[in-house]
């Protein structure tokens, strides 16, 4: 073995602490540090918040398959449809509404003719209240996701249809 100190070869290394550098080295070469302390081997229980930390790290880590079945949510495109007519399938006039999920009459009104686009918050709300859904699933290549050119390429639409097929 080798002294990582002086490069000498010798039989016997000791740990040692050298401006806060540990290192193997000779008998000789240890007089200019401290003596490493043994440490006794730890349990492998990690704490709650650590293992929680290494999952999402890992999480992320982890590539995304942008033709993944999964996708993103996003706001339907027939959002003031759907809002209305659960509205009015329920009897509910815009006041009431407005009313039920605290918000204004005009928001209400804008949401449901398209003037305004409503936060998650705000969408959360009219779904709970109406008993739908607002937010559907789409691939990510349609989310975002496209080309240079802005817009969807042959290979994209390809492996689409490919996944419905599978479906």
């Amino acid at each position: 073995m080798i002294c990582e100190l002086c490069g000498k070869d010798v039989t016997f290394l000791r740990k040692v602490t050298i401006e806060g550098v540990q290192l193997q080295v000779c008998t000789e070469c240890a007089k200019f540090g401290i003596e490493a302390k043994k440490e006794a081997p730890k349990e492998a229980a990690t704490l709650p918040i650590v293992a929680q930390r290494l999952e999402s790290r890992e999480r992320r880590g982890k590539p995304t398959d942008v033709y993944d079945a999964g996708g993103k949510d996003e706001l339907a495109d027939d959002l003031g449809k759907r809002i209305r007519d659960a509205r009015s399938k329920k009897g509910m006039t815009h006041k009431e509404l407005a009313m039920k999920i605290n918000e204004k009459v005009t928001v209400v009104s804008k949401v449901e003719t398209g003037e305004m686009r409503p936060d998650d918050r705000l969408v959360k709300k009219l779904e709970r209240e109406l008993g739908i859904k607002l937010k559907e699933k789409v691939p990510e290549t349609l989310a975002g996701k496209e080309s240079k050119s802005g817009s969807l390429t042959l290979a994209d639409h390809i492996r689409m249809q490919k996944g419905n097929e599978n479906d």
